[in-house]
């Protein structure tokens, strides 16, 4: 049905998705999580152990929007924009 190079992409990509649930179900161990991180492994298929998954965490969101912080790229624009000024 299919060819080689398509069976070799296929199970190359199942087995790092398993690699990747085997490092964060080793993260979760480390920490002492409970008993649902280690007997369900494949919630880390797409999210990390240490992420609580709330967007206003101080923590886990990104600081553009908890502090109001400018991005690099947008203080750079900035400057630019004043010396274009003088």
């Amino acid at each position: 049905m299919s060819d080689d190079p398509t069976k070799e992409k296929h199970s190359r990509r199942l087995q790092q998705e398993e690699n990747a649930i085997k490092k964060q179900v080793k993260i979760a161990k480390q920490y002492g999580m409970d008993k649902k991180y280690t007997e369900q492994p494949h919630r880390f298929a797409k999210h990390h152990v240490l992420n609580c998954g709330n967007p206003k965490c101080v923590l886990c969101a990104n600081p553009r929007h908890t502090f109001g912080e400018k991005t690099i790229q947008e203080k750079r624009f900035e400057q630019t924009e004043k010396w274009r000024e003088e």
